[in-house]
């Protein structure tokens, strides 16, 4: 099983037994991956040997988008597959964080540079942020570091009283946003300050009995689904079940009011862009892809000198060939598949002509192009823009205002060629058609009977 723990402490013990010798502990929101539970004890992995925690005060992990991972060792190998023979990609330091998109065995299938590669498990320490609170600083100048260790990076300071977003725990470390990026800060310093927040649960060290104090449940969003899946098997299979589990609930809403099979929008989106809204690797920022092509029309064909200094594109299938240069002497360079590099292109061309760029953009999970801002509801791109840059629901709603008639009803008939055809253009439907048939078989075998389209 996976699961996180839920007290502020919990002893990993020697044997399944309250009495046994205590080997350590480990502290709230923390990750295992265990065997059980057995006898209300779960077996895992600790230190080299065996450990064993109590099952009460484990919560199973139903996201894998809110597992963060550090490299707990100084050097840790990237391969491209599973498999301490497979090929090396490049080596992670102590403190580097680490984006985990499933479990495979021991180990991790994470993103890397764009692409999925793999770790060994063991020298990742994952942490699941389920709830996070507000909490005041309380030291007259505080480091904010890079990650949980007392000498990684440091990217900057926090003065005494101000208030900082909490999103979980690391040890003697609390996890933060700072200037976009995750930072971490020593927990002795900031005093927690929104009382609205669950009281953490304390166990009492000697007897493993919950010292009496008021606890609520965290509720569910609506996005979650109320059947969770393994995230498991082959990649359109572990794709659509990590998608399926972040926004199940809101994917079959909306199924059942175009009365779709939820499949179908899943499959779409697991391929529009593998399921992801935003990404972490990049500040968080909404995921994009900036199209020269359009850039052109919006903006470069009124400014074709200007224009051809810093873009171009084959003139054959012009939605190949996209490279950039920020000096009109500099050398060419590719940016698509890297979404640090699409947002450096997107803010470039923002400083030339700012609505021909968010013109020129896909978005989001759905990856629709800004210049389609009216047909899903908007006034200007620029609206359209922000709301898909405030969360997964505007990005979700934004998909099936999208789909038009003719588009419904090829998903409904399962003709993805067809779809395709007018999602994705009539030059990418045979690629795009097979990707989203594939997706769709994947999560019909892991929910036979799930079908909503008439429900």
């Amino acid at each position: 099983m996976l699961a996180a723990v839920t007290p502020t402490l919990l002893n990993v013990r020697s044997m399944p037994t309250p009495s046994s010798a205590v080997l350590g502990q480990l502290t709230q929101g923390m990750v295992i991956k265990g065997e059980g539970p057995f006898d209300d004890w779960v077996q895992f992995n600790y230190q080299d040997t065996f450990g064993f925690i109590s099952a009460h005060y484990l919560q199973p992990i139903n996201d894998l988008a809110k597992l963060t991972g550090t490299v707990n060792t100084d050097r840790l190998n990237v391969r491209d597959a599973p498999s301490a023979s497979a090929k090396y990609l490049a080596t992670l330091t102590r403190g580097a964080s680490v984006k985990t998109l499933a479990f495979v065995n021991d180990w991790l299938e994470i993103e890397f540079n764009g692409y999925t590669a793999y770790v060994a498990a063991t020298y990742v320490d994952l942490v699941y942020v389920s709830a996070g609170y507000y909490a005041k600083v309380s030291a007259d100048l505080l480091n904010v570091r890079s990650a949980p260790y007392p000498n990684a990076g440091l990217f900057g300071q926090l003065a005494q009283g101000e208030e900082i977003w909490v999103e979980g725990q690391q040890k003697n470390w609390s996890q933060i946003r700072f200037n976009g990026n995750r930072g971490y800060v020593a927990s002795q310093f900031i005093n927690k300050v929104d009382n609205s927040e669950p009281t953490p649960i304390v166990i009492d060290n000697t007897q493993e009995t919950i010292i009496p104090i008021e606890n609520h449940s965290e509720s569910l969003s609506r996005l979650t689904p109320n059947t969770i899946l393994t995230v498991a098997g082959s990649n359109e299979q572990r794709n659509a079940a990590a998608t399926w589990n972040k926004w199940g609930a809101l994917l079959e809403s909306l199924s059942t009011e175009k009365a779709l099979d939820v499949a179908c929008a899943l499959a779409v989106l697991c391929v529009e862009s593998s399921g992801k809204g935003f990404e972490q690797n990049n500040s968080d920022r909404m995921i994009i892809r900036f199209e020269n092509h359009k850039f052109w029309k919006f903006w470069g064909k009124n400014n074709a000198q200007q224009y051809r200094q810093h873009f171009r594109y084959r003139d054959d299938k012009v939605w190949l060939g996209h490279e950039w240069r920020r000096e009109p002497t500099g050398e060419w360079q590719s940016f698509h598949g890297v979404q640090a590099n699409e947002w450096q292109v997107f803010e470039f061309a923002r400083q030339l002509d700012e609505s021909a760029a968010m013109l020129s953009i896909s978005m989001g999970a759905p990856q629709i192009m800004g210049f389609h801002y009216e047909r899903i509801g908007y006034q200007s791109v620029v609206e359209m823009f922000d709301a898909f840059s405030l969360n997964i629901q505007g990005q979700v709603n934004g998909l099936f205002d999208f789909f038009s008639t003719r588009m419904l009803g090829y998903l409904r008939d399962l003709s993805f060629e067809e779809f395709a055809g007018m999602y994705n253009g009539s030059g990418q439907k045979q690629v795009y058609g097979e990707k989203i048939q594939k997706h769709y078989v994947a999560f019909k075998k892991m929910m036979p009977n799930l079908d909503n389209s008439h429900s």
